[in-house]
């Protein structure tokens, strides 16, 4: 990769004349005080390179010329010649020289009227091949990739995505594609809208064809259905009245067999009511002898009631035994081990004992034998001070040499006997706390296994008083659902006169419309409340209120029908109806602010209907609303004021105009018999339940007073509990002793260990191979002084003499002393353990004693127990003798009640079959009658059509309107009709699925003709309008080709454009997290921060924006403009390296980019500076290797820790006598780095 090599100034900004500044090495660094004019050469070298003056901090070119003070004269005043020390031009060159060493010099010029040229070599050159040159170096003068400005180092990074965006499109080259992709972008926008629009047009003249067509197979397809109509109407009307002849003849042969059952069944309903009145009388004995057995029973039942406290308190106290025994047991045992523990430890000590007797018995008997030795040799004292003397005198020298040798050895000795000291400390200390850790351990273990002990015995308590509530919640539940179920029962009963007699008047209706549906089938629908139903059974009663006095209205088609069933019921008095005519009944919408409440729905949603009938539902519903509570109606009609019906689900209701109803007991009555239609609720033996319901609450009272008389384990469970906090406290602080005695031991056994490994290494020290030598050569001269004396004496050596006559008595005395030391230490143990041994005997008899003495109550407590239970067996067995009888009692009373509701419902069956045979021969009048009124009808409407129906006898004129329906009765009975024209099909199916059929194919046919508006012109247009199609057709192929060539151009450029975006982006991107750690990494932080970049559109990315984001070592995450300043400046300095790394330019100018950093982050910047411009593999101290290829660097810093580390200083300071910025150059490479 080329470098700048040096640069060449004149008149430059505060660059008075011609200055050369360089040469510029890998790492150069610009140094001097501020004002000096260090940002000046930044901006000459951004000028020479292309850069716009709107970035040199000037608005235009002739501000860069040097500009020098006015002349003065010797007095000081200004010349009168008004010359100036300023130039009228100025320059810059850059010395660049590539790869291959070549070097080219670019020259830009400032000339005196603003203007600037550029200089290749020397040869002028316009700005583009300029610029261009430098490009195909990789210096991009619009990306401005080579530089960064004082102060801009942070905004690099707080840019917004937007303007991140176009600066990777300047560095990635996908800049320049942006004029032409937006001009085939319009052009793509422009003939995609052209096509639209034709074919919008093409679409339009298609349908304009498609409508001619239809229009004439429109108009013969009506024809032909007119044709059909007509005699589809005739087969339909003689099949209706075919049929209604033949029905006419089965009626008839019904009614007088009808007449004959209904005299049999008169015979048979007097015998079973006869034999329902003899069963009513065994059932009221039968509950009398039940009703006497059950107060036998409650009498033996209270008795064993008043023994079971008696019970239940000597359970109690076995229950308080037990556990007491239970725990002296658990710390029985644990004493016993621990008796036994202590024995082994006094066992184990006395044996010490006697070994430390024998020991010293062994130093006497040596001490007397070295007594014996010294005064023998006591003799020669003299002679050995003597030659001790001489000795002394011969080994000066050597004894001299040797204390120095061994002054520090002494040092070390001491340090060794304090070493030592602390060690044995360390370890008496350990052992101590070692004792009390085991003690507390031992006492943790037993509180522990009793507090097992007490939280299975609360479970078990829990688990008992859960069942016990339980079984009190089931009882309860119960009792809730008997007693509901007793005053249900009885109030049926009362009000079964009252039903009975609604029931007749609803059955009265409901005959009158099964009449009206048979005279006018398809006209008559029902009433409302038999052609809809609620959606859920929750809607009833809201519904049912809603609907109101619509309910029971008959359903008509029209207003027509509606009179002619209006006449029928006045000619045979049959009462009054309200009619609702589906064809003239006017309904409103829903507003849709009434659908916008929540909890509240309109009613007419809320109900199931066919189509047919809707008008009929939406007419008795109106815009009524259906709530889910009062509270929900209240909101609505009160606090929104809204002017609507509103009912809620209990049937309670507010008007439009605010009044409330349907809270009283009447109005739920009413309302419950409205939503009954919906419900038919057949009623059983109601007596017999009662009867049922009675005794089984005598029993849920007899289980509740023996709840009520068990031991209550609440009481244990509180003793227990109390327990338990205790034990859970005892064995917390136990546990919290333990820790701490533990992190004891562990810290003495820690500090004994370091004292081991201090005492080794001063031992290792202290083996000086010097110091022995020089004591070999003292024992030789000792040796050689004392050869005679030893020779005299009879020892070997003098070393012998000294220890028998002078050391040995000493180091006897201290050996004896320290066996009898030990041994009073071990005796002063055995005393203290004897002592606890004895007081942990006393404790465990007691804790036998405490033992057998919970076991002999607990016998006494089951003894008496058992006592109390034998008497108490004996009234249960009384007991369950009178329930067999009372079982006995019942079953023969459910056996009556059962003959009773035997004879009640076959009374019931015949009085029913009865009362149907009455409807049934009502029914055949009322269907010979209507079958009449039926064919009268059909023949006036087909007289009234025009329908041509042939007759065989009688006339169709006999049948004129003003004729009443009686007399039309009588006339028509002598019109006799041709059937002769009817299918045998047709004669033979009367079914309702072929009226089905009829009506479905007329109705068909009506709704095609309906739907139809046949156009005779349409043939005459077609021509003309095919035409058009055509000419259109062709046109629409022109512009849908030009439109899919402006969209491929524009996809080539946008692919094009993408593609290189994409290419810089994922470079970038890939990089720019290793080149921030490699910045932000250090010793406490090895791995670095953390910085990724993202594409806010994948799709579209240079016509959105990119977000960078970075995170600092051991730092959360946080917006950039959350980061300090020196956060910024690293992540800014990461972002501008990464984006460099991409097309990266041959060297990098950077304008105090350091001056937010602290000293960390200075040294850590100038790390990697130093590794991307001289090609270093490893960082400062083994640190990661750097993230860029090799890049010159030219760094304007006034931090000694950046600029100390560069390998060339440019020193610019200011030359006030000559008024201008100079220049010093530095190669410190010369100097060896100290």
């Amino acid at each position: 990769m080329g470098r700048l090599v040096q640069l060449e100034v004149t008149n430059f900004k505060s660059y008075r004349g011609h200055h050369v500044i360089g040469p510029f090495k890998d790492f150069t660094a610009v140094i001097g005080p501020n004002g000096s004019g260090k940002s000046n050469l930044m901006d000459a070298i951004s000028f020479v390179l292309g850069v716009q003056s709107a970035h040199l901090r000037s608005t235009n070119l002739k501000e860069l010329i040097y500009r020098g003070r006015a002349l003065v004269d010797e007095q000081g005043t200004p010349d009168a010649t008004g010359e100036t020390e300023s130039a009228t031009s100025a320059s810059v060159s850059a010395v660049y020289e590539d790869d291959q060493g070549r070097r080219t010099v670019f020259t830009r010029t400032i000339a005196a009227d603003g203007s600037s040229d550029y200089r290749i070599n020397s040869r002028p050159s316009k700005r583009e091949p300029y610029i261009s040159l430098l490009e195909r170096e990789n210096i991009l003068v619009k990306a401005r990739n080579f530089l960064v400005f004082q102060g801009d180092v942070e905004a690099v990074a707080s840019q917004n995505p937007k303007d991140l965006t176009r600066l990777i499109e300047q560095v990635s080259g996908s800049l320049e594609l942006k004029p032409q992709y937006d001009t085939l972008k319009d052009a793509m926008d422009k003939q995609l809208e052209n096509s639209a629009s034709m074919y919008q047009k093409r679409k339009t003249v298609q349908a304009e064809l498609k409508q001619y067509r239809e229009q004439k197979d429109e108009a013969d397809k009506f024809d032909a259905l007119e044709v059909e109509r007509s005699q589809l109407i005739l087969d339909h009307t003689l099949w209706r009245l075919f049929h209604v002849e033949r029905d006419l003849e089965r009626v008839e042969e019904s009614t007088n067999n009808a007449q004959g059952t209904r005299a049999e069944l008169a015979e048979l309903e007097a015998a079973a009511d006869r034999k329902l009145a003899a069963a009513k009388q065994a059932v009221a004995a039968a509950t009398r002898d039940v009703t006497r057995a059950e107060r036998k029973v409650a009498a033996k039942d209270k008795e064993i009631a008043d023994r079971a406290p008696q019970v239940a308190q000597l359970q109690q106290s076995r229950t308080h035994a037990e556990g007491r025994r239970d725990r002296l047991s658990v710390t029985r045992n644990k004493v016993a081990a621990d008796v036994e523990k202590h024995a082994e430890g006094v066992e184990h000590l006395e044996k010490q004992i006697k070994a430390l007797d024998q020991a010293k018995r062994k130093v006497e008997t040596k001490i007397a034998n070295a007594k014996r030795q010294r005064e023998a040799l006591e003799a020669f004292t003299d002679e050995y001070h003597r030659m001790q003397s001489e000795y002394l005198v011969a080994a000066a020298p050597v004894q001299q040499e040797l204390d120095s040798a061994r002054l520090g050895t002494k040092t070390r000795g001491d340090r060794i006997k304090a070493a030592e000291s602390k060690r044995d400390a360390a370890e008496r200390s350990r052992v101590q706390v070692q004792t009390e850790l085991d003690a507390a351990k031992s006492k943790l273990s037993n509180a522990r296994d009793n507090l097992e002990l007490m939280h299975a015995k609360l479970a078990d308590i829990d688990t008992e008083i859960a069942q016990s509530a339980s079984r009190a919640a089931a009882l309860r539940a119960r009792e809730v659902q008997l007693n509901e179920s007793f005053a249900d029962v009885s109030s049926k009963l009362m009000e079964y006169t009252a039903d009975r007699r609604a029931t007749q008047r609803e059955r009265a209706h409901a005959e009158l419309v099964a009449e009206l549906k048979a005279m006018f089938p398809n006209t008559v629908h029902g009433t409302l409340a038999q052609v809809c139903k609620p959606a859920q059974k929750k809607y009833e009663v809201a519904v049912g209120n809603v609907l109101g006095r619509h309910l029971d209205a008959i359903v008509t088609d029209n207003q027509a029908t509606a009179i002619e069933c209006i006449r029928y019921m006045r000619e045979n008095r049959k009462g009054h109806a309200q009619f609702l005519p589906l064809a003239e009944l006017v309904t409103k919408e829903i507003p849709q602010a009434l659908r916008m409440f929540a909890h509240a729905r309109p009613a007419r949603d809320l109900i199931e209907y066919s189509k047919d009938v809707a008008p009929a539902v939406e007419y008795a519903c109106g815009t009524a609303l259906v709530a889910e509570s009062m509270d929900v109606a209240r909101h609505i009609c009160y606090e929104r004021d809204t002017r609507v019906k509103c009912v809620t689900l209990d049937g309670i209701t507010i008007q439009k105009g605010g009044g409330m109803s349907g809270s009283s007991d009447g109005g739920r009555a009413q309302q419950q018999q409205r939503a009954s239609r919906w419900d038919e609720q057949e009623m059983d033996d109601l007596q017999t339940r009662l009867n049922n319901i009675r005794a089984q609450l005598l029993e849920v009272n007899a289980e509740k007073r023996k709840a009520a008389d068990r031991e209550r384990p609440e009481e244990r469970r509180v003793t227990i509990a109390g327990q338990v906090e205790y034990l859970t406290n005892l064995a917390n602080g136990l546990q919290a002793k333990v820790e701490a005695l533990e992190t004891q031991v562990a810290a003495l056994e820690k500090e004994r260990v370091t004292a081991e490994r201090t005492i080794d290494e001063l031992q290792e020290e202290m083996g000086d191979a010097h110091v022995e030598d020089l004591e070999a050569r003292l024992d030789e001269i000792k040796q050689a002084t004392f050869a005679d004396f030893c020779a005299r004496a009879g020892v070997g050596a003098v070393d012998e003499f000294e220890r028998i006559v002078i050391e040995s008595a000493a180091a006897e005395a201290r050996e004896l002393q320290d066996v009898e030391k030990q041994r009073a230490n071990v005796e002063s143990t055995l005393v203290f353990e004897r002592e606890q041994l004895a007081q942990m005997q006393t404790r465990l008899q007691s804790l036998e004693d405490d033992v057998a003495k919970q076991e002999k109550a607990i016998v006494e407590a089951e003894h008496k127990m058992e006592q109390v239970q034998e008497v108490i067996a004996g009234i249960q067995a009384e007991m369950d003798e009178m329930r067999q009888e009372l079982d006995g009692h019942k079953k023969v009373r459910d056996e009556k009640a059962a003959a009773h509701g035997l004879a009640k419902r076959q009374l019931a069956e015949v009085r029913k079959e009865l009362e149907a045979m009455d409807r049934a021969l009502a029914e055949h009048f009322d269907s010979r009658v209507q079958l009449h009124h039926q064919r009268v009808t059909m023949l006036r409407r087909a007289r009234v059509e025009g329908i041509p129906i042939r007759l065989t006898a009688g006339s169709m004129a006999s049948l004129a309107p003003d004729v009443s329906l009686a007399e039309s009765q009588e006339v028509s009975q002598g019109i006799e009709i041709d059937y002769s024209g009817l299918d045998p099909e047709l004669q033979a199916d009367g079914s309702d699925h072929m009226e089905q059929q009829f009506n479905a194919r007329l109705n068909e046919i009506a709704a095609d003709l309906d739907r139809m508006a046949p156009n005779r012109r349409a043939l005459d247009k077609m021509s003309g309008v095919t035409t058009k199609a055509k000419q259109t057709e062709k046109e629409f192929d022109a512009v849908r080709r030009a439109a899919k060539h402006a969209k491929d151009a524009f996809e080539s450029v946008r692919a094009e454009r993408y593609t290189r975006f994409m290419d810089a982006f994922q470079h970038i991107s890939g990089c720019i997290d290793k080149v921030y750690k490699d910045l932000t990494m250090s010793r406490n932080f090895p791995l670095g921060g953390t910085a990724y970049l993202s594409l806010e559109s994948e799709e579209d990315p240079f016509s959105s924006g990119i977000k960078y984001h970075a995170m600092p070592p051991m730092k959360r995450f946080r917006d950039m403009e959350q980061l300090s300043g020196g956060e910024k400046t690293v992540a800014a300095l990461a972002l501008l390296f990464a984006i460099n790394s991409y097309r990266p330019s041959p060297f990098f100018v950077l304008d105090e980019v350091d001056a937010a950093l602290d000293n960390a982050n200075v040294a850590k910047v100038a790390r990697y500076v130093v590794q991307a411009g001289l090609g270093k593999q490893d960082g400062k101290d083994g640190e990661t290797e750097a993230a860029v290829d090799r890049v010159q660097f030219v760094v304007i810093s006034l931090k000694n820790s950046f600029y100390e580390r560069a390998q060339a200083l440019v020193g610019v300071h200011r030359d006030n006598d000559q008024n201008t910025s100079s220049v010093l150059t530095l190669d410190l490479e010369q100097f060896p780095a100290a």
